[in-house]
């Protein structure tokens, strides 16, 4: 967590800039690069019934968190987005109340 699911982008792009995302919001908010998860949406955006292919959307799912940390995690991931030559970024922000939120992992037998 947080998770961020990329729409309107090629699976491909995601998965060429997925690393590069989890390094720089990890930094920006001060958690593990591992527990950045970015999703690919096999999705498209239309305006006025034509397809916007200039256009990528983020979608973050997470604990709120300050709207400094937001706008810096959505410059971040706009710059990362326009040196793949889109226009336009923009991010919608799903702030999770952790207490509806589970993770497990197998334990490890040693």
């Amino acid at each position: 967590m947080p998770q961020i699911t990329i729409k309107n982008a090629d699976r491909e792009t995601v998965k060429k800039v997925s690393g590069k995302i989890a390094e720089q919001v990890s930094k920006a908010i001060g958690v593990p690069p591992r527990h950045i998860v970015v999703e690919y949406s096999d999705t498209e955006l239309f305006r006025m019934g034509e397809a916007d292919t200039k256009t990528a959307m983020a979608w973050v799912c997470w604990e709120k968190r300050p709207a400094e940390m937001q706008a810096a995690v959505s410059k971040i991931s706009a710059e990362i987005f326009f040196e793949e030559g889109f226009e336009r970024f923009e991010t919608i922000y799903d702030n999770l109340d952790m207490n509806d939120f589970y993770e497990y992992e197998k334990p490890k037998i040693e």
